[in-house]
């Protein structure tokens, strides 16, 4: 690696004033950046508005869209060494380079136009820029040029994670390692009670669901396998509650926290449609979050189950052929070959069937894991929607506009400045048999096979509901009399309960209003172990005055209280007792595994524990033991372990200083002497996973934050010059920029900024403006 310097980041900072020519361009295109370097793009065609948009990306994030392309194709590791290489062999395996080679060439032509334009203007700041980012020094490189598919990529890399299927990994290895009996226990369905999103205000009041005949079925099959190998909140709230009398919407989704951050801020403007909102780097529309001048939407991840895992029976001394109705069909097997920074390459076989990419397992040994998945299962035309959406004129053209949405699987929002505002489940989910939601399936029978998918017209929905409000945070979205299956796991409902409790009295509400549920601290649990830390004997020293602090707490979650973090290490030595307790041989994977597998379990787990702590049931409690004996002790140990890492004085063991962000560059692990130019502060915060206002963290890495809000917006539908946002780095992805990390101190304080979208204003307040020529 080559030193680099401060004078090297700003010197790799692009040129966002004066007049560029540029070939490709039917027309005049406007640049304008406003106070906290957010481009605001305006052109005379659809076309040009486009390659705009691509051109302005790319200035401000090229290397994050590098990034994520090299990750999407498993080519991660030519930059980042040996570290990236494990990443790499999984993404190779996953294949979503045929992919999307495949979307491309059956998109319409008007999408295929959308992505071309896109392309095309990063390819023009590629070839003209006498600037690249720094971190093309760093690695010793320079960018390819970006094609139309990339575009599709770098989408699909950010959401093929969100899916179910290391769920269904990990019940497998709960049914081998306990037994399916023991399994079906630890699997109990934790939504009874639960708060619906459709209808608004509801409780679930279905049956529990009964894991042990899937688990039971399912055992046969994955015998063989024992050694085999991300939330969001908002909210919409009629006009006849609020200040303007037209809908107001907000939220914010949680992810991992990036450097720079996943989503970026931008406004796109010509003739056909004025659409400000955050987009995915590298890929033109604003499929999330965003409103035109008639329309707004916003997301939340469904939680829907649109991945299944087929054990497939490869024949032996024949690798590439497997198994399907007793007959046997050839894989289709490639040899690839993944290049490693510094170190030797690395060759991999990668598998398909016609299941999909073999992702686990080896065929050699006579069994292996394919992965089906919605967005790569067959040709994703899914694209389409966000060119649709772009021009809609109100909620009935945006919900239709979905109709070919296929991944990932969301809880949309809209709101139009008629005064409408509806709810849709967009996305494709298949219709199959209950036993592929359980557990990996086997393949060879053909009794698992998908049966088409859920009709658009039978997705959940609902149209102005009685309460005048829509929540939706990750929970169960339907009842039991919704007759198709969407999923096995939601989230707890805890920040729905506190988001409705909030926006449910609320009358002539403001923007201020709405954006004062993103500062919620509350934590359910906390309350509930805060009650039972009261009741328990008193103790001596500083476990004493630790208990009386939680016992008068309210449960708010604040940076600069000792409260939180006596409750926080508390919950967690009482979680990983009854866990070791429960899981056995699987207990130190789970309290330190990461993605969506086991602790997506947890969380079921610890919902059932705040539950079942609140109804005195004793049953996942140690022999002997009561919640009152069982608190007592976990208080203790919680309060050594803060002790330990915050000295003696109770009071001044405050959330924040050990709640904090830690924002890393891609590069910093590969490249250390480079960290501390390149990574964002951290920053002490509120909240916790359980409280809208979201910081969670890893029991691995107590209790620094993994996922938190990496957006929060506010739509007002009856002026969108009073909408608001922010990020928590800036709009920048370049280390040296002024806007690298310029929103974070108010992101740290729940703050917002004006979402512009008057022309005349952005002109008159434009940091810089820039024009691109013919």
């Amino acid at each position: 690696m080559i030193p680099i310097t401060g004078a090297d980041l700003k010197s790799s900072l692009p040129d966002t004033s004066g007049t560029v020519r540029l070939s490709g361009l039917d027309g005049h295109v406007d640049i304008f950046r406003d106070g906290f370097g957010i481009p605001h793009v305006r052109a005379g065609s659809a076309h040009d508005a486009f390659f705009g948009q691509g051109f302005a990306t790319a200035q401000d994030r090229l290397w994050h869209m590098e990034v994520d392309r090299r990750r999407a194709y498993g080519r991660w590791a030519e930059y980042a060494g040996k570290q990236g290489l494990e990443q790499d062999i999984i993404m190779r395996r996953f294949q979503i380079g045929r992919s999307v080679r495949t979307d491309y060439q059956v998109v319409n032509a008007d999408t295929r136009s959308m992505i071309d334009a896109y392309a095309a203007g990063v390819n023009a700041f590629i070839e003209t820029t006498e600037s690249l980012p720094v971190e093309y020094g760093i690695v010793g490189s320079r960018p390819e040029p970006w094609t139309p598919w990339d575009c599709m990529a770098v989408y699909k890399v950010r959401h093929i994670l969100m899916g179910g299927f290391e769920g269904k990994l990990w019940r497998a290895r709960l049914v081998n390692a306990l037994g399916p009996e023991r399994a079906a226990e630890l699997w109990q369905d934790a939504h009874e009670g639960q708060l619906l999103i459709v209808p608004p205000g509801a409780e679930y009041d279905g049956p529990v669901a009964d894991a042990l005949e899937e688990f039971a079925a399912g055992l046969t099959s994955i015998s063989g396998l024992s050694s085999v190998d991300a939330g969001s909140n908002s909210w919409v709230l009629s006009g006849g509650r609020t200040a303007s009398g037209k809908p107001l919407m907000a939220g914010d989704p949680h992810r991992a926290l990036d450097s720079p951050n996943v989503y970026y801020q931008n406004h796109v403007s010509c003739p056909e449609f004025d659409v400000v909102g955050l987009s995915f780097p590298g890929l033109p529309g604003f499929p999330h979050f965003g409103h035109n001048a008639h329309v707004a939407w916003c997301v939340t991840h469904a939680m829907a189950d649109y991945q299944d895992l087929y054990i497939e029976r490869f024949k032996d001394g024949s690798p590439d052929e497997y198994e399907f109705r007793g007959t046997w069909r050839l894989a289709d097997v490639r040899h690839e070959v993944i290049q490693v920074r510094g170190g030797r390459t690395a060759e991999i076989e990668v598998a398909t069937t016609d299941h999909g990419p073999v992702i686990a397992g080896n065929p050699s040994t006579g069994h292996a894991i394919a992965f089906k998945y919605t967005a790569t299962a067959q040709a994703n035309r899914g694209f389409e929607s966000m060119l649709q959406m772009l021009g809609a004129t109100c909620v009935d053209e945006t919900e239709e506009a979905m109709r070919g949405w296929v991944d990932p699987c969301n809880n949309f929002l809209m709101s139009d400045v008629h005064g409408h505002f509806g709810y849709l489940t967009r996305g494709k989910v298949p219709i199959r048999t209950m036993a592929n939601a359980w557990l990996p399936v086997p393949g060879w029978t053909g009794d698992h096979e998908w049966q088409g998918y859920i009709p658009f017209e039978e997705m959940p929905r609902s149209r102005e509901p009685r309460p005048g409000y829509v929540v939706t945070a990750n929970n169960r979205i339907a009842g039991s009399e919704y007759p198709h299956h969407l999923s096995l796991e939601y989230a707890p409902d805890y920040r729905a309960r506190r988001i409705t409790e909030r926006i449910g009295p609320l009358d002539n509400a403001t923007v201020d209003d709405m954006a004062a549920v993103h500062a919620e601290r509350v934590s359910i649990p906390g309350t509930v172990y805060a009650r039972l830390l009261g009741r328990i004997d008193p103790l001596e020293g500083n476990a004493e005055r630790a208990r009386q602090l939680v016992a008068a707490w309210d449960g708010s979650m604040e940076r600069d209280s000792a409260a939180p973090a006596i409750y926080s290490a508390t919950r967690r030595a009482l979680h990983e007792t009854l866990l070791r307790h429960l899981l056995g041989p699987l207990a130190e994977d789970a309290v330190s595994a990461t993605g969506r597998g086991a602790p997506s379990h947890l969380r079921r787990l610890e919902a059932r524990f705040v539950r079942m702590a609140r109804a005195d049931d004793r049953s996942p409690l140690p022999a002997g033991e009561d919640w009152r004996s069982s608190m007592s002790q976990a208080l203790v140990e919680g309060v050594a372990y803060l002790t330990n890492l915050l000295g003696d004085d109770v009071e001044s063991w405050t959330w924040g200083k050990v709640h904090l962000t830690r924002p890393r560059h891609p590069l910093s692990d590969s490249f250390p002497d480079a960290a501390e130019l390149l990574d964002p502060p951290s920053i002490p915060m509120g909240g916790d996973g359980d409280t809208p206002q979201a910081a969670s963290f890893s029991p691995a890495d107590p209790f620094a934050i993994t996922s938190t809000s990496v957006a929060r917006y506010v739509f007002d539908t009856g002026d969108w010059s009073a909408s608001r946002w922010v990020v928590p780095l800036g709009a920048s992805g370049h280390p040296g920029s002024p806007h690298y990390a310029d929103q974070a101190p108010i992101w740290s304080e729940v703050g917002l900024v004006p979402m512009l979208y008057d022309w005349a204003r952005i002109a008159d307040e434009a940091e810089s403006r820039q024009v691109l020529g013919p």
